[in-house]
């Protein structure tokens, strides 16, 4: 009995010592480096906005930019990743839309940690779905038109898409963007 509990524990204490967080997601300073790594080619900049509001926040607000047609905006509160928002006006063309695509990408495994292959199969996962609600949405002649989705992934992260007659936005939200 007591060779069996020894056992259990130090197989537990092992587990526990090996498991890696591979769902935490990244700080914001972390991201911005990663992000603009992952996406070069692309000229990502990141400004502080100006924001405009009623309410007091502790958020730290930054529009990023692209020359490719691709805007985002990052809240970081301190260093910790809050929320993070891309988008793309709409009807868009083939080379704006591949360069979304790679955008959400490039995000996701800034954010996440994830590779390419998964980050891409996400995000033509979770566009396909968008697309498909937009077109049932226009289809049941709703008031406002959209089509939206979203997954939610281990360590209080979310994800969203949400695709419209003007414009697709892409977000992943941290776990104190809840």
């Amino acid at each position: 009995m007591r060779l069996g509990s020894t056992v259990l524990a130090l197989a537990l204490a092992a587990w526990g010592a090996s498991a890696q967080p591979s769902w935490a997601i990244a700080s914001c300073e972390a991201f911005t480096a990663a992000l603009r790594a992952g996406a070069s080619d692309m000229g990502v900049d990141f400004s502080r906005a100006i924001v405009v509001s009623r309410t007091r926040s502790a958020d730290n607000v930054f529009d990023v930019t692209t020359k490719v047609d691709v805007d985002a905006t990052l809240s970081c509160r301190g260093d910790e990743f809050v929320r993070f928002e891309a988008r793309i006006g709409e009807p868009a063309n083939a080379r704006t839309t591949t360069n979304f695509e790679r955008f959400q990408v490039a995000a996701l495994h800034a954010a996440l940690g994830w590779d390419t292959a998964k980050s891409r199969n996400v995000v033509k996962a979770m566009t396909a779905d968008a697309r498909e609600f937009l077109s049932a949405s226009r289809q049941r002649g709703d008031v406002y038109v959209a089509g939206k989705t979203e997954e939610h992934v281990p360590g209080a992260v979310s994800l969203g898409m949400m695709a419209t007659d003007s414009d697709r936005i892409f977000v992943i939200v941290g776990p104190r963007g809840q």
